[in-house]
């Protein structure tokens, strides 16, 4: 079976730095060709990166910036023009006005272009100028954390200050996309050695903008997730763990209350223009930053280890971390879309851009600067969401088994070898069977349960089930239009559709958490069970489905990739419903089918695991009908012996489903389903193709699901004997 729960967030599905996806945007977007007037500006601002004028180089990069932002097709023509490498040869520019604009066209790069661009810039060269730039800035903010007192500033030096935040922003913003990218990237960051930088950052954030401190969260939150030499790195720097909790416990309000100030300061007429569209939201950067680093403590560490003894992370969550993140939980998703409908609408239109002498790269209206803080809100919602999966994630990892030593392989490869040679017929190997008097009792030990609280708080007094299900709920803007425009505001479809998958995965994560709680089945009702609003959240997400499948051909498109990641984890957290009380559940009339139907559409072999487990355990439920269970047991026979190829896994859970289904030869359902409809023959004719493809799973990369297999092969030869038996 594939991994129940969710502890760890794949890099790719990060909403930021990793850009808002290409087939998000419009204007030439879709057809790949990029603005005629754009083009013909492109020569002359690449030649001018090289002039002898630093204004003229600064000038460049931030032209660069402008053309390029959200704008896929003039990106790649100045790729095909080695923008990038023009670009990084500035990182290693004399004048700090260049380093700053230069570092913060590549960050922007980095941010639209993603993986690609990223790759591009480890090729040719990049880090070794973040290396030189990382030891500047962090010298420069060790003198700045040595000052005993502020100094009244000369022009000069706030020029040089105002520099300084701005490299440390956009370099850290670099090493964080960079680590985003792939594992070749991941690992060259690792190499740096960053992590000093960004504790410094951190510990001298009172001296430091905000805007610097929430680069270094994120970057510190993205290297500790499932990078364990990062962690290391990170828990061994001196008193690094200290400044990371001491940030956690800072109260980020009077932060927020000092930026809005200085935000309010000096606008004088322009206040009274931007009417309240700018005051309506706090910046939200000290809150971000805040939730961040509650992830940093805990991806670094795990409770109960040698680290937890000075830091406590359980009383570090339930005092401080999790009543955080459960104060961010209930934003009214359907309002800030309506919201964000109308600032789209006061959003200046795009004409032709003005590259005037002093063009700027933060030239924003007040509307747009509103829809960031939206954005910058929505994402410390994902963030929070990230930091509650991991605390509801109570099912500890089962410890892979060692891998064998060279002499071992060899020896077992050769007797696999010599087995696969041994090709017997189905009947052969039905009488070579075990005894079916022990086939069908398995030893399926229940993994441990820690969760990161009491389920009891989580379920009863956060009342968590429901609200998760509340934040899944889909909005006009949850996704890409499926008729390849572009989304009305692309950076809220693209942080909406996250979050509605992180909420779904905390969900199934408490979900599988409390199933494994639960007391033995022989318990007719579980207090547990009944905190649990199973039909509810059964309602919810098949209303959920069956919005995604009303546009089926949507799923297929490039660029709609995150619908069939929503769907994935909707079933999944099906899956948790059924696990914790399938007797509780009321049936609609097409549910069965429509999981059923869901399962040609998945791309993983764990979404599509969870499909035939939960249908298995409708299948076998106290009250399901003979049609339910026929309409159950028909579809898993057809796949079994019609599927041309299918996955180990897949293969293994739908033998493990019949099995389990029909094992009790007094069920109901039994004679008229699966007497009369064969299935016994048609299991027959299945084995020597079943342990065929067992052979074929490497148990050197993959033991695990090897002795499933082979576990699975066993049962099925015992249960045909032991039906077969019942005749007699």
């Amino acid at each position: 079976m594939g991994k129940a729960q969710y502890k760890k967030k794949t890099q790719g599905r990060r909403h930021n730095p990793l850009r808002v996806p290409d087939a998000h945007l419009g204007g030439g977007k879709g057809d790949g060709k990029a603005d005629p007037a754009k083009e013909k500006q492109m020569l002359p601002i690449l030649n001018k990166l090289k002039s002898p004028e630093y204004a003229d180089r600064t000038w460049a990069c931030a032209a660069i910036c402008n053309l390029i932002h959200n704008d896929a097709a003039t990106r790649r023509l100045f790729q095909s023009r080695n923008v990038v490498g023009e670009l990084i040869e500035r990182l290693s520019d004399s004048v700090d006005e260049v380093l700053v604009e230069a570092s913060g066209a590549l960050r922007n790069l980095a941010i639209d272009g993603g993986h690609e661009i990223c790759n591009e810039m480890a090729n040719k060269g990049i880090m070794s100028h973040l290396t030189v730039l990382i030891g500047k800035i962090s010298n420069t903010i060790d003198s700045i954390s040595s000052s005993s007192q502020p100094q009244k500033q000369t022009d000069e030096q706030f020029q040089n200050r105002k520099h300084l935040l701005s490299l440390a922003e956009n370099v850290i913003s670099l090493l964080w996309s960079l680590a985003e990218a792939n594992p070749k990237t991941l690992a060259a960051v690792n190499a740096v050695g960053c992590e000093g930088l960004l504790i410094k950052v951190l510990a001298g954030r009172a001296s430091l903008s905000i805007g610097v401190t929430l680069a270094a969260s994120q970057a510190l939150y993205s290297l500790t997730q499932d990078n364990p030499p990062f962690r290391k790195a990170v828990v061994n720097y001196p008193n690094a763990l200290e400044t990371i909790i001491s940030v956690i416990e800072e109260d980020h309000l009077p932060v927020e209350s000092s930026q809005n100030a200085k935000a309010r300061k000096g606008k004088g007429k322009d206040k009274q223009t931007n009417g309240d569209v700018e005051q309506e939201l706090p910046d939200g950067g000290a809150l971000l930053r805040r939730v961040l680093v509650s992830g940093v403590i805990r991806n670094c560490v795990l409770v109960g280890s040698r680290t937890d003894e000075r830091v406590n992370v359980s009383g570090l969550t339930s005092g401080t971390i999790l009543p955080l993140v459960n104060g961010l939980l209930d934003v009214n998703l359907a309002q800030v879309v309506n919201r964000v409908q109308e600032l789209v609408q006061q959003v200046p239109k795009e004409g032709i851009l003005n590259l005037g002498k002093d063009l700027k790269t933060d030239h924003q209206s007040p509307a747009e600067v509103s829809l960031e803080r939206i954005e910058r809100n929505l994402s410390t919602v994902i963030i929070a969401l990230e930091v509650l999966t991991t605390i509801c994630a109570g099912l500890e990892d089962e410890d892979e088994e060692p891998v064998l030593n060279s002499a071992e392989a060899i020896a077992e490869q050769e007797d696999e070898d010599e087995d696969m040679e041994e090709m017997l017929a189905d009947e052969d190997l039905i009488e070579m069977g075990r005894d079916p008097s022990f086939a069908i009792e398995e030893d399926r030990h229940a993994p441990p349960v820690n969760p990161g609280a009491t389920l009891s708080h989580l379920l009863n007094t956060l009342q968590l089930p429901a609200r998760l299900t509340a934040l899944s709920h889909l909005t006009p803007l949850s996704f890409p239009p499926a008729n390849n425009q572009p989304s009305p505001h692309p950076p809220t479809t693209s942080v909406l559709s996250v979050l509605h998958l992180r909420a779904l995965e905390a969900l199934n994560n408490l979900l599988l958490t409390t199933a494994a709680s639960l007391p033995s089945r022989s318990v007719a009702v579980s207090p547990l069970a009944n905190s649990v609003p199973i039909q509810q959240i059964w309602l919810d997400m098949f209303a959920l489905i069956g919005t995604l499948g009303s546009e089926p051909d949507a799923m297929k498109l490039k660029g709609q990739e995150m619908r069939v990641e929503v769907l994935e984890m909707a079933l999944g957290c099906i899956w948790g419903t059924v696990k914790v009380a399938p007797s509780q559940l009321d049936l609609q009339s097409n549910n069965i089918q429509t999981l059923i139907d869901c399962t040609s559409v998945l791309r993983s072999d764990v979404a599509k695991v969870r499909v035939t487990e939960a249908l298995s355990a409708l299948a076998a439920r106290e009250n399901v009908s003979v049609d339910e269970n026929k309409v159950i047991g028909t579809w898993l026979i057809q796949v079994l012996t019609t599927s041309p190829s299918l996955s180990a896994e897949v293969l293994i859970a739908i033998l493990n489903a019949i099995i389990d289904i029909y094992a009790d030869e007094t069920r109901s359902y039994d004679s008229p389903v699966f007497v009369q409809g064969g299935f016994l023959t048609q299991l027959s004719g299945t084995v020597a193709k079943v342990r065929s493809e067992v052979k074929k799973i490497d148990k050197r990369k993959d033991r695990q699901l090897r002795t499933q297999g082979e576990e699975v092969y066993e049962n099925l030869t015992a249960f045909i004997k032991y039906r077969r038996s019942l005749r007699q």
